[in-house]
């Protein structure tokens, strides 16, 4: 009995127990911080729930989430750092993290940061020798810093034998040479800036506001205190976290901008235009639920014996062959797309890939040239998409297009050698003006900018495939029609399925295309023959203001984007399974 107290009171007395109880103390810092949080959390709940607050609807409920969630997390967080528990380190940084961001923000936005980036945009263009002045005094002293760490590593002394003391010395005097360089630089570019201009800008910007910069700026520092705390190597040792797991939160600490900026950007945008497809919302006014009429107005149709006896509120989208009957929906506009779209699949897919295929092995066969063709055909793929279009629209121009121009000219010769002159000695197609033709030349511009990448995408592929498997169909007697069928196609089967695949998103997303050769007419002109359903999103939604419908057909087009990509993935592996 006395052995154990004994035993025990040493326990207590040893430093790693007194440094652990330092650090709980410590840690009760971390948890008043999470109750203060939660305080805030209850504090916006309440305000919502009494109607303190003048808000919309849709922001009341964005608050009162984000309100109840807040509190149930750092109430978590408080028991489980008080239970010792590692996920509470866990979920204390993750709160602490979107706290300072959030903190961030409002002092961007307070200190009006944007506007005097703008404001001082010249002076960091004359302020710009000094920052490189500080970079050489930065350079400078890490240099020092090492060659000091090389001739007195750690654990040594400056008096033990074989150390040259001069020398570490003289590094001493190298980085105290290098941060007087650095502080050289800073003055002169806060000269340069003109710091007191600067100062009187931003002291302006918290006087208009001053109990909101002031809190901005406590809760940016408390979740920075916070943070550092629970990542500290103090923390990992307090919660017996391994290295692994304590050099793996340091790594989602610097891949926090990255993932914040992809939930921001991306993904709550995402939920958001979910969300927000099941409401009536022109972006100003108070958002009305209205459940999936959005869907239903998009996707409802209707068969009757003739246009006239469709119901009311339906349209006529198509005949049904073999049949007087027709096919009415209640937007005929989004099904003219959908129709459109799947136009340009069949004639713009298989072009962009079988032309890429047919360069691609062109190429690899290595006659005289090829290395540059492989140049010149890969420059589609990075110029610029509108400014490649601009060009295409000139060219498809009626009257002084270069496209009419040669076919006219092809015509003539033409008419020479063939009896009758069977063409016209003008030809002028309306390339953008002729609906049974515009859709073509939005196909020729995208095969056009496609088939480059896809082609270094076969050829790649093409150079993948062992030469001794043309040797084997040689010795069996294959000609290279039999050498292509039998050995590149089958070998090419994964950087086909991927061409394919991607060739057909990009072509389900067509816009860009669209867009500019149509102006300054209308996208989709002439009379909705190119247009598609990105184009007819972009039209309810900036144009007509029809956010929620916007949001409905998007959603729709993602269905049909994933129907696509899945049935290809199943077609691919049951080819390869087959084969086996």
């Amino acid at each position: 009995m006395t052995a154990g107290v004994v035993a025990a009171e040493d326990r207590e007395l040893t430093p790693s127990s007194e440094q652990d109880e330092g650090f709980a103390r410590l840690l009760r810092g971390v948890q008043l911080w999470h109750l203060f949080l939660a305080g805030v959390s209850t504090w916006v709940l309440v305000n919502i729930a009494a109607g303190l607050w003048a808000l919309p609807a849709s922001t009341r409920t964005a608050l009162g989430i984000v309100g109840g969630v807040g509190l149930a997390l750092n109430l978590l967080a408080v028991v489980l750092i008080g239970r010792r528990v590692r996920a509470g380190r866990t979920l204390s940084f993750a709160i602490s993290v979107l706290v300072a961001l959030f903190a961030f923000v409002v002092l961007f936005v307070q200190l009006q940061i944007a506007e005097g980036l703008d404001v001082f945009a010249g002076a960091f263009q004359r302020a710009f020798p000094a920052l490189l002045v500080v970079a050489v005094g930065v350079v400078w002293w890490v240099v020092a810093r090492r060659i000091h760490k090389r001739l007195l590593p750690p654990g040594t002394h400056l008096t033990d034998e074989g150390v040259s003391q001069g020398a570490v010395r003289a590094t001493k005097w190298l980085q105290w040479a290098g941060l007087a360089v650095v502080g050289i630089g800073l003055v002169w570019w806060l000269i340069l800036m003109r710091a007191q201009r600067a100062l009187l800008f931003f002291w302006d910007a918290i006087s208009a506001d001053p109990v909101r910069s002031v809190a901005a700026l406590l809760l940016l520092a408390a979740a920075w205190w916070a943070l550092r705390t629970v990542i500290s190597d103090r923390s990992a040792r307090y919660f017996e976290v391994q290295a692994a797991q304590a050099e793996a939160l340091t790594g989602w600490l610097y891949l926090s901008p990255n993932l914040l900026g992809f939930l921001a950007f991306f993904a709550g945008p995402l939920v958001f235009s979910m969300i927000i497809s099941f409401y009536d919302w022109d972006g100003i006014t108070d958002a009305v639920f209205v459940g999936i009429d959005n869907y239903r107005q998009t996707l409802a149709l209707s068969v009757a014996s003739s246009a006239e006896a469709l119901p009311p509120g339906y349209t006529e989208v198509f005949g049904l062959p073999f049949s007087d009957s027709v096919v009415g929906g209640t937007d005929p506009l989004f099904w003219k797309s959908i129709a459109n779209i799947f136009l340009f699949l069949l004639v713009a897919v298989p072009g962009a890939v079988l032309s890429a295929l047919f360069l691609a092995v062109m190429i690899h066969t290595g006659y005289r040239g090829t290395k540059g063709f492989r140049a010149v055909f890969f420059v589609p793929a990075v110029a610029g998409v509108i400014g490649v279009t601009l060009i295409w629209k000139q060219m498809f121009n009626a009257t002084v297009g270069f496209i009419n121009w040669g076919i006219t000219a092809a015509g003539q010769l033409a008419n020479v050698v063939l009896p009758g002159d069977p063409f016209s000695d003008r030809i002028e197609i309306g390339w953008l003006s002729d609906p049974n033709v515009a859709l073509l030349a939005v196909c020729i511009v995208f095969v056009w900018s496609q088939f480059g990448f896809n082609t270094v995408l076969f050829t790649a592929g093409l150079q993948g495939i062992g030469r001794d498997l043309y040797e084997a169909a040689e010795l069996d007697g294959c000609n290279a029609w039999q050498q292509f069928r039998n050995v590149t196609l089958p070998q090419l089967r994964e950087t086909t399925f991927f061409v394919t695949v991607t060739t057909v998103i990009l072509a389900l997303q067509l816009f860009d295309i669209v867009y500019a050769l149509n102006q300054p007419n209308p996208v989709g002109h002439p009379d909705n023959a190119t247009l598609t359903p990105v184009v007819y999103i972009y039209q309810l939604g900036f144009q007509q203001d029809a956010f929620g419908r916007a949001s409905a057909v998007a959603w729709v087009l993602f269905v049909i984007i994933f129907i696509f990509t899945l049935a290809q993935f199943r077609a691919q592996r049951s080819d390869v399974e087959g084969t086996r």
